[in-house]
């Protein structure tokens, strides 16, 4: 059945003036008529339509309205009972307190549904409860992701909450926690090794405080309804790198010297690297440094005659501060991709995927910063962190590249991946 069925005339709205009319409107009794309704219980119930025949188990009921929430969008009709016939509600105005109370304390974000009761000549009244996917996703306060799939609704696994932020918000998926991966996947010993470089007097430290509570207090675990489990940021921040691949693959970079000036030219080197963003902040280092030379100060300029097989020279704050970059701004909800290092005879090439679309071209230009992933940048960029970065990002990457090059660096935004290039010194 098509979603069509669920929507009003004029509803999705045509400009900006009329969403903001709908909006207002929405709530001062304007409702479905009978006939709509109708045509709905008709319908049956399917991936936008569900019925209920009375309003119980709230815990239940937050997920079927989750589920749709996160699919599209669609419509509940409590009062309805599975065999399309209409029970009615006793107290209709009584469900639409505890709907709305539900909808705005047990979700996050909160879920905003548009409610509706209608009458029948029986005497016989309904509740429709619609929601649109405008906030999505949306979890339950314990970290739950729920999805539709046909007529039911089940619980998210990891891959498919990583498509719905990549869908809607991939700015909010560094806070999902990773009910499947554990604590002893966590590096403690850089946990509490970063701890102690925030609070140096460790006297103020509490004796035998659990790993799982100090990341939640630094937003880097939740409490779930069964235990503690790590978000994303935790896990990209302090995994174990043994245990990374296994548990979150998508982290991964691939590196790849070529033997020329394109892609076409023969492979030197290809190596995969996957662990938390200081592990692979430095084995990016060491694979650069391996075939190019990365400094301070630019190199004195060389003729025409300059040797052609002499080592690249590139700029180490304007390398490494692109590193940083595609590490601590990725899309790490992308499915398969991970970050691409490609270093050919002349040039440096950096492709982060799936954050172009998360980017105004022109900000860049003006230094504006809008973090994808700010938990792991403000972690990242912490001294006490251990990792030895640069300031000023992308600006400080184009002024540094002009000096040591002189050359601007290319710089690309496109809807599925960000791409930048480094030219040589020499």
């Amino acid at each position: 059945m098509s979603r069509k069925k669920i929507r009003r005339r004029g509803w999705p709205p045509e400009t900006e003036r009329s969403l903001h009319t709908h909006l207002t409107m929405r709530d001062n009794g304007r409702t479905l008529d009978r006939r709509e309704v109708l045509d709905l219980v008709r319908g049956g119930e399917d991936s936008e339509v569900e019925f209920k025949v009375r309003y119980s188990n709230p815990e239940r009921i937050a997920a079927e309205i989750l589920a749709l929430a996160n699919s599209g969008g669609g419509a509940i009709l409590f009062g309805v009972s599975d065999t399309c016939r209409i029970e009615g509600l006793d107290d209709a105005e009584r469900v639409e307190v505890e709907l709305r109370e539900l909808c705005a304390t047990a979700m996050v974000p909160p879920v905003h549904p548009y409610i509706n009761k209608v009458a029948f000549d029986s005497g016989k009244r309904i509740l429709v409860l619609e929601v649109d996917d405008r906030r999505s996703p949306h979890a339950t306060r314990d970290g739950r992701y729920y999805i539709r799939i046909g007529s039911t609704k089940r619980e998210a696994d990891s891959q498919e909450i990583a498509e719905l932020f990549h869908r809607y918000d991939s700015a909010r998926y560094e806070q999902v926690p990773l009910h499947d991966v554990s604590f002893d996947d966590i590096d403690e010993g850089g946990v509490w090794g970063y701890i102690r470089a925030i609070v140096p007097d460790e006297s103020r430290l509490p004796k035998g405080f659990p790993t799982a509570l100090a990341m939640t207090d630094m937003r880097l675990a939740v409490m779930t309804a069964d235990d503690y489990a790590p978000t994303v940021a935790g896990l990209v921040l302090f995994g174990q790198s043994r245990a990374m691949t296994a548990s979150f693959p998508r982290s991964h970079v691939i590196l790849t010297r070529f033997a020329g000036h394109d892609a076409a030219s023969p492979v030197v080197e290809q190596v995969t690297f996957t662990g938390n963003v200081a592990s692979l902040y430095w084995r990016i280092e060491g694979f650069l440094t391996r075939y190019a030379d990365l400094s301070d100060a630019p190199p004195p300029r060389r003729g025409n005659e300059a040797d052609s097989e002499a080592r690249s020279i590139y700029s180490r704050p304007a390398v490494m501060e692109a590193v940083t970059n595609a590490l601590v701004h990725r899309d790490y909800g992308v499915r398969q991709e991970g970050v691409r290092v490609m270093l050919y005879e002349r040039r440096l090439e950096i492709v982060n995927p799936a954050v172009g679309k998360h980017i105004w071209r022109g900000a860049i230009d003006y230094g504006v910063s809008h973090p994808n992933n700010p938990t792991i940048k403000s972690f990242f960029k912490n001294a006490a962190y251990g990792v030895t970065t640069y300031t000023g990002g992308l600006p400080m990457v184009r002024r540094e590249t002009l000096r040591f090059a002189r050359r601007e660096p290319k710089i690309t935004v496109l809807p599925h991946e960000f791409r930048i290039e480094l030219p040589a010194a020499n």
